[in-house]
C-alpha cells in the first residue's frame, strides 16, 4: 500500500510583529564539568516555569534517543536532558570505577546545583528509572516528583522474567549487523543504524510500531556507545534490591508502563507496591516507549500529574493531536499557534474519519499541493478531495495525528509530526511523519504545501538504514 498521510490546515489567530519574526521552542546546549573533570553534556528545550530533568537509560546511549519523542512536553515545561558520564556526548570515561551508581547520583547532584534547582521533577526511562529510584532513596529531600517510564526492575531478582521478543530472522540479522558494527566499519554511524534499528524491535510494542520512534540512539560519540565498560554501572550495584528503601520516598511518583514490554509487568507492579505515594498507568499494548506508542494518553497523563492531580485510566481514552492547557490561548505566540494547530488537526481528523472529503480539501489553500510518495504532485482542492477519497477506498478507515513541533517565520508556518492510519480491523495500515507549510488565505491559516512519507520499509534505494539484508 502506498504511504499516505493527512493533510493539515492551520487556522491560527496569532498576530506577528513584522514578517521577519521567528517563533520556535527555545533550546540551548553545553557542558557542565564535575569535580573530577568529567564534562556532562546537557540540552535544554522549552522555557516553562517548572523544569523536568530527564534521566536516560541504555547505559551509554545518551539522551538523544528520547529528545524527539518527548519534545511536546517542552511546550509547557523546561526540559533538561543530560548525558551521563561515558554516555552520549559526555566525556568518554576510561576509568571503570567512574561507571558506578554512586558516581551517577553525584552527577545528578552536580546538575541540580549547577542550574540552581531546589527540588527535581525527574523523568527516568528504563535504566534511568532505576537510577531515579536510587537517587530518591539517597537524596529524598531533593525530589519533588518522579515519572518512571518503563523502569527496569527495582530488584535484580525480577529480571528473570525478561522476554526476548525478536523472531528468529531478526535475531539472525541482529547478530550479523552487530558483528559488522563492532568490526571497525568505514562508516560507524551507518553500521550503528543498521544494528540498533533491529535492536529496538525487541523493545517496541510491535515491529511496525517500532518504526514510529523518532529518537536516534546513534546520535552520540560512538566511542561512548561502543565502550566495553557500558555495563559496569549495573555491575556496581551487584544483586540490587531497593524495594524496602522505596517505602521512604514521599514524593509523588507516576509509573508509565506498557504490558507488551520486554520487561515483566510484575516488576512494574512491584515498583507501585513498594512506593508509598505512587500510581501506575498501564498503556495496554504498549512496549518500552509508551510515549511513542500512545502519545495522546501519555502526554495527557504527564500534564495531569504535573498539575498535582492523579491521572486515572480515563486518560487512555484521550484522542487528539496534543494537550492544550486552559491558559494556552492567552500565552506566548508559540502556545497560541500550537493550540490553534491542535484544534484544527483534530477537526481535520474528524473530517477524514467521517469521509467528508470536500470539507477536508477546503482546509487547503486554493492552490494547495500535496507531495505524496510514489505519485506526482496533487494540485488544487478538487484533486485533493479525490486523493483522500481514493486513500479511503484503498483501506484507510481512521487517522490519528500527533503534533511534535512547529516554527513560525513571518507569514509562513511550518509544522512537523506523526500520523497513524488504521483499517476497519483497527490494524495499522501505515504510519509516518509529515512536514507541512502554511500561509494565510483570507486571513486564515491554510495548508499550502503538504509533504509526507511512511516509516514502513519501502525498499527504496533512499531508505536508511539498510538493516534488513543478510550479507553473503
Amino acid at each position: 500500500m502506498k504511504s499516505i498521510l493527512i493533510g493539515l490546515l492551520l487556522i491560527c489567530t496569532v498576530s506577528f510583529i513584522g514578517n521577519a519574526q521567528i517563533v520556535k521552542l527555545k533550546s540551548s546546549a553545553g557542558f557542565v564539568q564535575t569535580d573530577d573533570y568529567v564534562k556532562l553534556h546537557y540540552q535544554f528545550l522549552g522555557e516553562g516555569k517548572d523544569t523536568i530533568v530527564v534521566v536516560h537509560g541504555g547505559g551509554t546511549f545518551g539522551s538523544a534517543y528520547l529528545v524527539p519523542d518527548l519534545t511536546p512536553l517542552a511546550a509547557h515545561h523546561t526540559i533538561l536532558f543530560f548525558d551521563q558520564a561515558g554516555a552520549g556526548y559526555s566525556t568518554v570515561v576510561k576509568d571503570t570505577a567512574r561507571y558506578s551508581m554512586n558516581s551517577t547520583l553525584k552527577d545528578i547532584e552536580v546538575i541540580r546545583k549547577h542550574f540552581k534547582l531546589k527540588k527535581l521533577n525527574l523523568l527516568g526511562h528504563s535504566t534511568g528509572g532505576l537510577i531515579c529510584g536510587f537517587y530518591a532513596t539517597t537524596y529524598p529531600d531533593q525530589v519533588k516528583s518522579m515519572m518512571l517510564m518503563a523502569p527496569i526492575p527495582a530488584s535484580a531478582a525480577m529480571t528473570n522474567g525478561w522476554v526476548n521478543k525478536n523472531d528468529s530472522l531478526t535475531t539472525l540479522l541482529l547478530e550479523q549487523n552487530g558483528k559488522m558494527y563492532n568490526n571497525n566499519p568505514s562508516d560507524t554511524t551507518k553500521a550503528c543504524w543498521d544494528y540498533y534499528s533491529l535492536w529496538i524491535r525487541g523493545y517496541a510494542s510491535s515491529y511496525v510500531e517500532g518504526r514510529n520512534i523518532w529518537g536516534n540512539i546513534c546520535n552520540c560519540n560512538q566511542a561512548n556507545l561502543k565502550s566495553p565498560f557500558s555495563y559496569y554501572k549495573m555491575k556496581s550495584i551487584g544483586n540490587w534490591d531497593i524495594t524496602s528503601q522505596l517505602a521512604n520516598v514521599k514524593a509523588p511518583v507516576l509509573l508509565l508502563v506498557g504490558d507488551n514490554d520486554a520487561i515483566p509487568f510484575a516488576s512494574f507492579e512491584n515498583w507501585n507496591k513498594s512506593l508509598s505515594n505512587s500510581s501506575l498507568l498501564n498503556f495496554k499494548g504498549a512496549g518500552h516507549l509508551p510515549n511513542a506508542d500512545n502519545p495522546a494518553a501519555f502526554f495527557l497523563s504527564v500534564e495531569t500529574f504535573l498539575q498535582g492531580k492523579t491521572p486515572n485510566e480515563s486518560v487512555m481514552e484521550a484522542f487528539g493531536a496534543g494537550v492544550v492547557l486552559p491558559n494556552d490561548l492567552k500565552g506566548s505566540f508559540y502556545l497560541r499557534a500550537r493550540a490553534s494547530v491542535i484544534e484544527v488537526e483534530n477537526e481535520l481528523v474528524r473530517f477524514a474519519n467521517n469521509a467528508e472529503w470536500d470539507e477536508m480539501s477546503n482546509l487547503y489553500t486554493s492552490d494547495g499541493v500535496i507531495y505524496p510518495p510514489g505519485a506526482p504532485p496533487i494540485m488544487g482542492r478538487n484533486a485533493i478531495a479525490t486523493f483522500w477519497r481514493t486513500v479511503s477506498t484503498r483501506g484507510m478507515h481512521s487517522l490519528q495525528l500527533h503534533l511534535v513541533d512547529l516554527i513560525l517565520s513571518g507569514d509562513l508556518l511550518i509544522a512537523n509530526g506523526k500520523y497513524t492510519m488504521r483499517n476497519k480491523q483497527n490494524e495499522i495500515l501505515d504510519l509516518g511523519k509529515f512536514m507541512a507549510i502554511y500561509r494565510k488565505e483570507k486571513n486564515e491559516w491554510r495548508l499550502q504545501t503538504d509533504m509526507f512519507n511512511s516509516n514502513l520499509e519501502t525498499r527504496s534505494p533512499l531508505e536508511i538504514p539498510d538493516y534488513l539484508m543478510l550479507k553473503k
